[in-house]
């Protein structure tokens, strides 16, 4: 399956995506996103926005939710992920629906780092 990539994955507008040498951004998923990190093999509740995609990617091959000919495409209807998204499909090569619902769906937390 494709990767969900974490460079471009977020625009500097997306405050619970952006880090500074100082801070590092965690963010604490609501409910429903959480039980699908959670079906992933995620533990806790707060991640970085790396670790949520991590999951996601996870969760996705393991739900077996991309198409094995075109593996850019994720089919998600009927499953709590499309429920989620609001669509029954999205490709990661134009993941602006996944943006959109992590922007809905994570809570920006600010850890500061040692040394402050």
């Amino acid at each position: 399956m494709a990767s969900l990539s974490t460079s471009a994955q977020c625009s500097t507008s997306d405050s619970a995506c952006r880090n500074s040498p100082r801070q590092m951004k965690q963010v604490r998923p609501k409910l429903p996103l959480l039980k699908i990190l959670q079906a992933a093999g995620a533990q806790g509740d707060i991640f970085t926005v790396t670790e949520v995609m991590h999951y996601l990617g996870q969760y996705i091959t393991m739900k077996q939710l991309y198409d094995p000919r075109e593996q850019h495409m994720v089919y998600c209807g009927g499953d709590l992920l499309g429920e989620l998204l609001g669509c029954q499909s999205f490709s990661v090569k134009d993941p602006s629906p996944l943006y959109a619902m992590l922007r809905k769906n994570l809570v920006a937390l600010t850890t500061a780092t040692a040394g402050d």
